[in-house]
């Protein structure tokens, strides 16, 4: 049985323990910090020195999430030209993402129109929503034949630059955390781990790869346009 996720310090972690996501959203909400606390001697030079940690705070998360995005792109070209040159996989690929149910703005013009509060929510959004896929991607694609190391370190990192902008983002947004996952849960996004990636039917298995290959790299540059636009 695979494990279920959980949640500690604003990332998803895995552990071998079956939970439900309902639970896991209350207990989260009641392990949120208390917001509203007051500054109580907030002079001009603390205001400035906050402004430019908080500067430097989102062009790190800028940088990180460019690299997320390349790396995501180069993943699904190797595999496309290794796999699925002369294949149909594509067709069913536009249309079968697992967070195709949340209506993230794919352009930069409608994105820019959202607020920061927002634009932070469906980031973290999209990134919790991989980490069960994430990590069945790297389990399973360590497996596959003719695919390049290169490609399977890309995904391990790509697996560990994702915790790290979850951990970017929730900690200057905390207080939306509980919105992020009430809005996975009541999307339907499974908690268990993508156990129907077990295929006994190579083609059928292929597809499915291919379909995460490039829903990941959709999704990512999604995360990657939202962090630009929050970082400005």
């Amino acid at each position: 049985m695979a494990p279920a996720p959980s949640f500690r310090g604003h990332q998803w972690t895995y552990n071998p323990i079956q939970g439900s996501c309902l639970l896991l959203l209350l207990v989260v909400s009641n392990l949120l910090p208390c917001q509203g606390i007051s500054c109580p001697s907030c002079s001009s030079d603390v205001f400035v020195s906050f402004q430019k940690s908080l500067t430097n705070v989102f062009i790190n998360a800028a940088s990180l999430s460019h690299d997320f995005h390349n790396l995501s792109t180069i993943m699904f070209n190797e595999f496309n030209e290794k796999y699925a040159q002369g294949k149909l996989y594509y067709i069913s690929a536009t249309k079968s993402c697992h967070t195709n149910s949340f209506h993230t703005p794919e352009e930069r013009d409608k994105a820019q129109q959202m607020n920061n509060e927002d634009l932070s929510k469906w980031t973290l959004v999209l990134l919790y929503s991989w980490n069960n896929p994430l990590y069945y991607l790297v389990t399973e694609i360590q497996s596959m034949k003719n695919l390049s190391e290169a490609v399977v370190s890309s995904a391990k990192e790509i697996e560990n630059m994702s915790e790290k902008l979850q951990t970017i983002i929730a900690s200057q947004f905390r207080k939306i955390i509980f919105r992020v996952l009430k809005t996975i849960h009541e999307a339907g996004i499974p908690c268990s781990r993508l156990s129907s990636m077990k295929f006994s039917n190579e083609i059928r298995c292929l597809s499915k790869f291919y379909n995460l290959f490039h829903c990941l790299r959709r999704d990512s540059h999604k995360v990657d346009m939202y962090i630009n636009i929050l970082e400005c």
